[in-house]
C-alpha cells in the first residue's frame, strides 16, 4: 500500500510539472512566434502543394480551357482578400486571434475535402475560393499574433523567420504536390491538405494561448523590452480602434503598403518575364527549374540576416531607420533590374536576379514589420486591421504588376519594360 501511495504520488507530481510547463509554453511570446511561422509553412503549402498538378486536372481530366488556370487563380485571390477584410475587423472588434486561427484551420480542410472530391471545373473553383478566405485569415492573424507580443527592435527579425518558413514552402511544396498525385491522384494531395489543417488546429488549441492575453501579461511584467523609446510595454490600456480607412491615411502605413505592393508586384512578374527573357534572348531553354531554385535559396539565406540588421539598425538609430532600409530597398530594386536587363550572358542575368532578391526583401521585411510598430506606438486596437491591409497589398501586387508587364514584354521584350515598371514604383516609395 505505501508503495502505491507512493508511486500515485510521484505521478501526480510529474502531472503537476508537465502542467506547470505547458502553461509556460502557452503563455510564451516565443510559442505565438513559433505557432505562426507553421501557419505560413502550412498556408504557403497547401497552395503551392496543388499549383503544379492543377493544369493536368483541368485540361487533361476536365477539359477546360488554359484561361481557366487564370480564373482558378484570381478565385483564390478573392477568397484572401474577402477573408483577410473580414478577419481583421472581426479580430479587433472581438478582441480574438486564436479562435479565429483555429476557425482558419477548419476552413483548410474543409477546402481539402471539397478538393478530395472534386470531379467538375466549379467545384475546383470552389476549393481555390475557400482556400483563400483560409489563408486571408491566417496570414492576418499570423501576423497580427507575433505584432501583439514583440516590439519594434525585435519585430523584423520574427517577421523574417516567418517569411523563411514561406520560402522553404515554396520550395518543397509543388514537388510533394506532385509525387501524392502521381502516386495517389487528386485524392494524395486533398488527404494532406485536410490533415495539415487538422494539425494547425490541434497545435493552437493544445500549445498556444491568445496572442492578445499574453500582450497583456507581457506588458504587466514589462518582458519584451527595455529599449527607451519603445512604447510596447508603457501603457496597460490601448486606445479606440482605428478603422481601414483612417489607418490607410497614416503616412507610415501608406509608406509600407506601397513598398510591399512595389516588391511583390515586380518580384512576381519577374517570375513570369525572366524565363521568357531567358529564352528569347539568352538561348538558356536548358533551365529545368535552375533559376528559380537560385532565387529560392538567396531568399532563405538573406531573410533572416535582413530581418536581423533591420532590428539592429532600428535599435541603433530609432524608428527611422526601417524608412531609410526601404529607401535603400527600392534603389536597389531597380539597380538589379537594369542588371538584368543588360545582361548579355545567364550568368551575368543570375548575379542581378540574385542581387534583385536581396533588394527586394530590403524593402519587403521592414515594410510588413511596420505595421505591427505602427499599432503598438499609437497604442490602438487596430493590429489585425493593419494587418489586413497588408495581405491586402501583398495580393494586389501578385495580381496588378504580373499581367502588365507580360503584356508589354510581347510588344517591347524584357528590357524596356521591367526597368519601367521596377522604376516607377521604386521612385514612389524611395519619395515617400
Amino acid at each position: 500500500m505505501p508503495a502505491v501511495y507512493s508511486m500515485l504520488v510521484s505521478l501526480l507530481d510529474v502531472a503537476g510539472h508537465a502542467s506547470s510547463s505547458l502553461r509556460f509554453i502557452r503563455d510564451s511570446p516565443e510559442t505565438v512566434w513559433a505557432l505562426a511561422s507553421l501557419s505560413l509553412f502550412i498556408d504557403t503549402f497547401v497552395y503551392m502543394l496543388t499549383v503544379s498538378m492543377l493544369p493536368e486536372i483541368l485540361q487533361d481530366s476536365m477539359g477546360a480551357p488554359e484561361s481557366a488556370n487564370g480564373v482558378v487563380t484570381a478565385m483564390f485571390g478573392v477568397g484572401a482578400v474577402l477573408g483577410c477584410f473580414v478577419s481583421g475587423i472581426l479580430s479587433d472588434r472581438i478582441r480574438e486571434r486564436r479562435g479565429l486561427q483555429m476557425i482558419s484551420s477548419l476552413i483548410y480542410s474543409v477546402s481539402g475535402i471539397v478538393f478530395y472530391f472534386a470531379r467538375h471545373y466549379y467545384q475546383i473553383l470552389l476549393f481555390r475560393l475557400i482556400d483563400g478566405i483560409a489563408s486571408g485569415v491566417a496570414c492576418t492573424l499570423l501576423y497580427a499574433s507575433i505584432g501583439d507580443v514583440y516590439p519594434a527592435n525585435l519585430l523584423a527579425f520574427k517577421v523574417a523567420i516567418v517569411y523563411f518558413c514561406n520560402n522553404i514552402a515554396y520550395t518543397i511544396g509543388p514537388i510533394c504536390g506532385q509525387r501524392l498525385f502521381d502516386m495517389a491522384g487528386v485524392k494524395g494531395p486533398a488527404a494532406l491538405v485536410i490533415a495539415l489543417g487538422l494539425l494547425k488546429l490541434v497545435a493552437l488549441f493544445v500549445f498556444s494561448n491568445d496572442s492578445l492575453a499574453i500582450r497583456s501579461a507581457v506588458r504587466s511584467r514589462a518582458y519584451v523590452s527595455a529599449a527607451d523609446d519603445s512604447t510596447f510595454s508603457k501603457s496597460h490600456e490601448s486606445v479606440a480602434s482605428m478603422s481601414i480607412p483612417r489607418l490607410l491615411m497614416q503616412p507610415p502605413v501608406i509608406i509600407s503598403t506601397l513598398s510591399i505592393v512595389t516588391s511583390i508586384g515586380i518580384q512576381c512578374m519577374l517570375e513570369g518575364l525572366v524565363p521568357l527573357h531567358l529564352v528569347d534572348k539568352l538561348n538558356h531553354d536548358q533551365d529545368n527549374g535552375i533559376t528559380f531554385v537560385i532565387l529560392g535559396l538567396v531568399f532563405t539565406i538573406m531573410v533572416p540576416i535582413v530581418g536581423k540588421a533591420t532590428d539592429s539598425l532600428i535599435e541603433w538609430r530609432g524608428e527611422t531607420m526601417r524608412y531609410y532600409a526601404m529607401m535603400f530597398g527600392a534603389a536597389a530594386t531597380v539597380c538589379s533590374v537594369l542588371l538584368m536587363a543588360l545582361a548579355n550572358s545567364y550568368a551575368v542575368m543570375m548575379v542581378g536576379y540574385a542581387f534583385f532578391a536581396v533588394a527586394d526583401l530590403c524593402m519587403f521585411i521592414p515594410a510588413q514589420s511596420a505595421y505591427g510598430d505602427f499599432v503598438n506606438g499609437a497604442n490602438t486596437d487596430s493590429m489585425a486591421r493593419g494587418y489586413s491591409i497588408s495581405v491586402f497589398a501583398w495580393a494586389l501586387g501578385a495580381i496588378s504588376l504580373p499581367p502588365i508587364g507580360t503584356a508589354l514584354y510581347s510588344r517591347f521584350g524584357f528590357s524596356k519594360p521591367s526597368i519601367a515598371i521596377a522604376a516607377i514604383p521604386c521612385a514612389i516609395c524611395a519619395i515617400a
